[in-house]
């Protein structure tokens, strides 16, 4: 039996913490000769999710088959559009609006809602506040604002009955887990990365946080607080600001935690 929890322990931990935190060591020391590979940053998150959800769906069945084109996708054009930050703000924008509404799709078909249409709009209108200030952007510590918003996003999803979305939102995290180490040896002064080249991990981050929400149930509160995690650390440009990222997770967690009576499976 202790071989099986052990094996069981493993198969949790290894794709959603430690293979995701080794691709992102091995991205910090291959990026240092070569910049514009901090690009591959959302590829590196790739195996993850494939290792949990199975190979590459070329015609999506569920929400999470949406995932990896929107990965690709978005890290293509952060690449390609990278001198021309406003046009590559609008695409990005309208990127996050289709594959939201694709994600969400199966449940506005057959049960439309208001609530949820006002959702999904609030959602794309927070990835645009971070994708249309990504130049004027100065914070210190993006990787570990994102870090903590996503860990805590996996959290919430875990502890409110979805163990899959809650896998890949801390795998999430850990693929920018060497580079919010960096942050903090620099004690938040520096930082290897800018808004830019995490424009689509935030594009990851608020798909998982729908998925979350539409389908594990998490509270409104919760996800609302989730939505203001990374405007909170990424916008303002204090050093301190992942403070804001911090507190909003730590109010999400309690939320959940004092509300915990939802039986909700994704």
């Amino acid at each position: 039996i202790g071989g099986t929890v052990m094996n069981l322990h493993l198969q949790l931990i290894l794709p959603s913490l430690f293979l995701p935190l080794m691709l992102s060591l091995a991205l910090v020391g291959w990026s240092r000769g070569h910049p514009r590979l901090v690009w591959a940053l959302p590829l590196i998150w790739l195996p993850c999710l494939f290792w949990l959800v199975g190979g590459p769906k070329v015609a999506p069945e569920e929400a999470n088959d949406w995932l990896w084109p929107l990965a690709i996708v978005s890290a293509g054009l952060g690449f390609v559009l990278a001198q021309r930050p406003r046009a590559s703000a609008g695409v990005q924008t309208g990127l996050l609006a289709l594959a939201l509404l694709a994600m969400s799709w199966p449940v506005l078909r057959y049960q439309p809602a208001l609530g949820l249409a006002l959702e999904l709009t609030v959602v794309v209108a927070g990835g645009a506040v971070l994708f249309f200030n990504t130049p004027a952007s100065r914070a210190a510590a993006p990787a570990l604002a994102l870090a903590v918003s996503a860990g805590g996003l996996g959290l919430v999803t875990a502890l409110d009955g979805s163990l899959l979305v809650g896998q890949l939102a801390i795998a999430l995290a850990s693929v920018t887990g060497a580079f919010a180490l960096f942050e903090l040896y620099k004690r938040l002064s520096i930082s290897a990365l800018g808004l830019a080249e995490l424009v689509p991990l935030v594009q990851i981050y608020l798909a998982l946080l729908l998925i979350a929400r539409v389908y594990a149930e998490i509270p409104l509160a919760s996800s609302a607080l989730l939505l203001a995690a990374p405007l909170l650390g990424l916008l303002p440009r204090s050093r301190f600001a992942v403070l804001g990222s911090v507190a909003s997770v730590a109010g999400a967690l309690a939320w959940v935690l004092l509300s915990a009576d939802s039986s909700s499976y994704y």
